[in-house]
């Protein structure tokens, strides 16, 4: 592990002297489960979608919800989407219905980003602010802070999501990425992995663990046993690596090691079938010798398996609803997440068990696991929230400026001709975005920011649906720039399939290059785009594409910031894993 600075070495061990772990009552875990009956002890497998956008009581999706718990006595929810208020008191409310607690789940890995965003709107109060969350604390991309190259980093963001998810009701996060992204075609876990390094992965992944961990809220390491080195998106199609017990040792499974041996609580199996290790071709979520001759016996995993979200088409191409619920019961798995059909997936394991396709000894042994994750979170003694507190908890502007220190310390430089940056004296800067759908959004908090020392930066934008007029606009708008920022934007997503610029803005890109003025290229989001853009004079990336991203990449362009990133991945042709020019901030820049 990389030996981390004296101040962040204080930080953690304040941190974990006074975080606290609640002690599992397992009297309460094995008195409740004797007094369950078999539909109860079915519904505890299940992870049901939940949508906590405020709802009147009587409403078609909060009537759903309360059905999944009163008749299906569903083991808890995944949260879809809601603000932090309504999240609190929709998960009180269904808190009370349940005999059971109810374990609240969510994908935080960028931390608790549930919020009711605003921006400053002509015709607004002069006084209001530029921007506001209005939610938790949203962390960049973790690929971002693996170029810091500070474990302690992946501590505080666990640290502080688990403060803010406790607050508001949720016990697990679906975090952190344990994998180790090898593959630069990646389209769908890139920027969502510390990189490519197995060894630094894992001790971001250990740190994560436990700063998570130590504040109560159950870790979850995915997408077992590794989904870096995959082209193809699982929400769309199954993957098949044809690697063999010996390269995911040495590889994919060295961070969920470090996951495993800093008790993370729970993994999560990923869509990907490896038929050198289980020969019948079935995805990892439904392989036995994957999920329990690997994960549970080789590699001594004692807590949860989750699957991951079962409407994902590398499952639902392949199986039925109900089968491939059974099927992963049967592999090992003690929790289905978001089940293509609830109710035919309910029917199909209560089948099995009453037939005897899946024992009752099976079922106890996961129905047992999840009350004691329950009581390790400790909702059997007390499962509400006090929604009044929320607002001195969640959203602090002590995390916020956390969550902005990390982002700063992730800017990686690649390159800075002629020492073009820092831009210390006023020049007319325009911003050129590109994304590949149209989004007016980006570049809004680049621009804002730059203005403050560049009075005439402008911001134009162009996405793949542009015209040829439009482009041509463009460029003819840019030749009265003294600097080009070139902007792109390649955010990854579920369900976009490959992750490319198109051939409109490849062409559009050649045109930007053969401009007679000095450019910078910023890429947001997938870093290895890169490696397809025209020779500029600076190139930088933040590796995420976010407000917060936007404000460090100006922060560094004007030399507040100190820029000191380093690549924890390898970008073919171009740069290699390491690869970060180092830059002070210019001292006449810094209290801006």
């Amino acid at each position: 592990m990389k030996r981390l600075s004296r101040n962040t070495t204080v930080i953690l061990v304040t941190l974990l002297i006074e975080g606290t772990t609640l002690a599992q009552d397992m009297s309460w875990v094995d008195s409740t489960l004797s007094t369950m009956t078999v539909e109860e002890k079915v519904g505890q497998l299940f992870i049901a979608d939940l949508v906590a956008v405020y709802s009147h009581r009587e409403s078609s999706i909060r009537k759903y919800a309360s059905r999944l718990v009163q008749k299906y006595h569903v083991g808890g929810f995944i949260l879809a989407d809601g603000t932090v208020s309504d999240i609190a008191m929709m998960t009180n409310s269904l808190q009370q219905e349940a005999r059971i607690p109810l374990l609240i789940n969510a994908d935080l890995e960028g931390g608790v980003g549930f919020s009711c965003s605003w921006q400053y709107v002509r015709g607004r109060a002069a006084e209001l602010p530029w921007s506001i969350s209005g939610g938790g604390t949203i962390f960049t991309s973790m690929m971002a802070v693996g170029a810091t190259q500070n474990p302690g980093y992946a501590f505080e963001i666990g640290r502080i999501t688990a403060r803010e998810s406790r607050a508001i009701g949720i016990h697990w996060t679906n975090s952190p990425v344990a994998d180790v992204n090898t593959n630069p075609d990646n389209p769908i876990i890139n920027t969502r992995s510390f990189g490519e390094d197995p060894r630094r992965v894992a001790t971001f992944v250990e740190a994560y663990v436990r700063g998570l961990q130590g504040g109560n809220v159950m870790a979850t390491v995915k997408h077992f046993p590794g989904h870096g080195d995959t082209k193809e998106d699982t929400h769309m199609e199954l993957p098949v690596l044809q690697f063999d017990e010996q390269r995911l040792m040495s590889t994919e499974l060295v961070p969920f090691q470090a996951g495993i041996q800093a008790d993370a609580k729970a993994v999560m199996t990923g869509h990907i079938a490896l038929p050198k290790i289980d020969r019948s071709g079935r995805p990892s979520t439904l392989s036995r010798p994957l999920v329990t001759g690997i994960l549970r016996e080789k590699l001594g995993f004692k807590g949860i398996v989750v699957t991951d979200g079962m409407t994902m088409q590398g499952i639902t191409n392949h199986y039925p609803a109900d089968e491939a619920a059974i099927l992963a019961i049967e592999a090992g798995v003690d929790c289905i997440l978001v089940p293509d059909n609830f109710e035919k997936s309910f029917d199909g394991v209560l089948g099995a068990v009453r037939s005897g396709r899946i024992s009752l000894q099976r079922l106890d042994s996961s129905v047992h696991g999840v009350l004691a994750a329950k009581s390790w979170v400790g909702i059997d003694r007390d499962r509400f929230v006090d929604v009044a507190h929320v607002s001195d908890v969640v959203g602090s502007p002590e995390s916020d400026s956390i969550a902005q220190s990390i982002c700063d310390n992730s800017v990686t430089l690649l390159r800075n001709k002629g020492d073009l940056i820092p831009l210390l004296h006023p020049r007319k800067l325009h911003i050129v975005t590109l994304t590949n759908e149209c989004n007016l959004r980006v570049g809004q908090e680049l621009q804002h920011v730059l203005r403050i020392r560049h009075p005439l930066t402008g911001l134009v934008h162009v996405f793949d649906g542009s015209g040829d007029e439009e482009m041509q606009n463009v460029l003819h708008y840019l030749d009265s720039s003294d600097i080009v920022v070139l902007a792109v934007y390649l955010p990854i997503g579920a369900w976009q399939g490959k992750l490319e610029l198109t051939s409109r803005l490849t062409d559009f890109l050649r045109k930007i290059g053969s401009l007679q003025k000095p450019i910078i290229a910023v890429a947001f989001g997938d870093p290895y785009v890169i490696a397809k853009l025209p020779t500029t004079d600076v190139v930088m990336t933040p590796y995420a594409g976010h407000a917060r991203a936007e404000r460090s990449v100006a922060s560094a362009l004007l030399g507040e910031i100190d820029i000191k990133g380093k690549l924890p991945v390898t970008i073919p042709g171009t740069y290699a894993i390491g690869d970060g020019l180092n830059h002070s901030a210019h001292t006449s820049s810094m209290g801006h």
